[in-house]
């Protein structure tokens, strides 16, 4: 477990008497992050995060069923994945990265596979028709995904399956230490090379401040539009430099 501080910048609101707010100064606030390995009590807080930056938009009839649609997600990444950092301010969980290595292994696999199916179960019989818009977002989403990693030419299974952290949470360097905390397992490992998909609608210029380069990107159709970002990313990591 790693243990940080980080500095933010609030703002105070004084309310003379416990009356109207009268006033407001900016002060500056201090944190402690905590970094370590996932755990099965920071499902809940996560989903939640997800949910509010992926799945709130005008597809999702409610904040119910877009919180099926971030636990069918966020399982999914879980599923797939061998590797994760959690980031928690004070105590509470406000970042995850999640990493896959084709030299690890996965031993929850089967269980975080049963919970999306479930999820995905769940969302048929909450509304039908929302469910069908999020599964044909979802396939269009991995046939763009394996057109671009087909044409990379990359041959290995070294992916970054997710990365995501809090709104509230950005700009303190926190997707920054996790992403190299997913460098740093690659490396262990021996691995030199590894990906990872993102969109127009995702701040993917924070990989090329990584040195992530842009090895393919999908244009949307305008009939694609209705569902998919406007373009799609595949990035490469090369370690070996």
């Amino acid at each position: 477990m790693t243990q940080l501080t980080c500095e933010h910048e609030g703002t105070i609101f004084r309310a003379p008497n416990g009356g109207i707010k009268s006033a407001e100064r900016k002060v500056r606030c201090v944190s402690t992050v905590l970094y370590r390995p996932f755990e099965d009590e920071d499902f809940e807080p996560l989903v939640e995060i997800v949910r509010t930056l992926w799945h709130n938009d005008d597809d999702v009839p409610d904040a119910a069923f877009g919180t099926l649609e971030a636990t069918c997600d966020l399982a999914h990444c879980l599923s797939v994945s061998t590797f994760s950092q959690v980031a928690l301010i004070d105590g509470a969980p406000r970042g995850i990265i999640l990493a896959r290595s084709e030299n690890d292994y996965n031993q929850d696999l089967s269980r975080w596979a049963t919970i999306e199916a479930k999820s995905a179960c769940a969302m048929d019989s909450y509304d039908a028709k929302a469910a069908h818009t999020f599964q044909t977002w979802y396939d269009g989403m991995r046939k763009v995904d394996e057109r671009l990693l087909a044409s990379s030419g990359l041959t290995l299974d070294n992916e970054i399956t997710l990365l995501v952290v809090d709104p509230s949470a950005q700009g303190l360097g926190i997707g920054t230490v996790l992403f190299d905390a997913a460098s740093s397992y690659y490396a262990a490992l021996g691995d030199l090379k590894a990906y990872l998909y993102t969109d127009s609608d995702c701040r993917w210029s924070f990989y090329e401040l990584r040195g992530m380069k842009r090895l393919g990107r999908y244009k949307s159709t305008r009939e694609e539009r209705s569902l998919l970002p406007r373009e799609m990313y595949l990035y490469g990591l090369d370690l070996s430099a």
